[in-house]
């Protein structure tokens, strides 16, 4: 029996630490730039049981360090919907933060168009990749980038203060932004799932018109929460943001309880 800290679907992009046969919905979940899965490991601990929690290990990132990094975010799309195809069929919800967003807005759509529609799209911190962008922050210096993550205040302080550490974590981070310096944005038809947005009052690194531009991912079922907090608005309310999320999947019935939508796969 696979333990829950071993990949996933046979491919080693999928991490489940607390696998719930029982469970009535997933979380899959795409970590930021230079991010392995593991950012999202406490959330396994967190998350209510109703759900289980699995989040998506690239190549060259955390247990996977040393792999070749992917070519594209074509090539992650591709590589994760064949992994959750070959877990057992449930309402799957993607959530993104921050570069994260990118992937999970085009795997949201791979499982739309193979039939498998997500329960929903749930992105943060991150302007609409419809949206113009910032300046490229492949141009920046190794010194400026950490002072970026710095600012960011999503990577450990001790981390930052080790070069051992540092030079392990940079060339990481700038192989992921590469894919999305290498990333064009195409227009779609709107997801057939609510699409969820989630910011920091406090992030510097999005705009109002930004994280509204993801309306065109789905007119007909957006909402926009704006949170206490920066670009990593969630650290140290991870409890909290995580019964949000878990709302916006599953909205509460009169009974107190969330109702799930319905597994939609295709038949053959």
């Amino acid at each position: 029996m696979r333990s829950g800290t071993e990949a996933t679907g046979g491919t080693g992009w999928l991490r489940v630490w607390r696998p719930r046969p029982a469970a009535r919905a997933r979380l899959l979940c795409l970590p930021p730039a230079g991010s392995p899965a593991a950012l999202y490991r406490p959330w396994a601990e967190l998350i209510p049981p109703s759900v289980e929690l699995a989040a998506v290990e690239p190549p060259g990132h955390g247990t996977r360090y040393g792999e070749p990094f992917p070519a594209s975010f074509a090539e992650v799309t591709e590589a994760v919907t064949s992994a959750l195809a070959r877990l057992p069929e449930r309402p799957t919800a993607v959530y993104g933060h921050s570069l994260g967003t990118v992937p999970a807005l085009d795997i949201a759509r791979a499982l739309d168009r193979a039939g498998r529609p997500p329960a929903a799209l749930l992105v943060s911190s991150r302007n609409a990749p419809s949206a113009p962008g910032g300046p490229p922050a492949a141009g920046l210096t190794d010194r400026q980038l950490l002072g970026l993550l710095r600012e960011l205040s999503g990577t450990d302080e001790r981390v930052l203060a080790d070069p051992g550490l540092t030079q392990a974590l940079l060339p990481v981070l700038r192989a992921d932004i590469a894919l999305l310096a290498a990333y064009t944005y195409t227009p779609g038809p709107p997801l057939g799932c609510p699409v969820r947005v989630y910011a920091g009052l406090d992030d510097t690194t999005t705009t109002p018109a930004g994280l509204a531009a993801w309306r065109r991912e789905n007119p007909r079922d957006f909402r926009i929460h704006r949170l206490p907090g920066g670009h990593f608005f969630f650290r140290g309310r991870e409890r909290s943001f995580l019964a949000r999320l878990v709302a916006d999947i599953a909205p509460p019935t009169a009974a107190g309880e969330g109702t799930f939508p319905p597994w939609q796969a295709s038949k053959p």
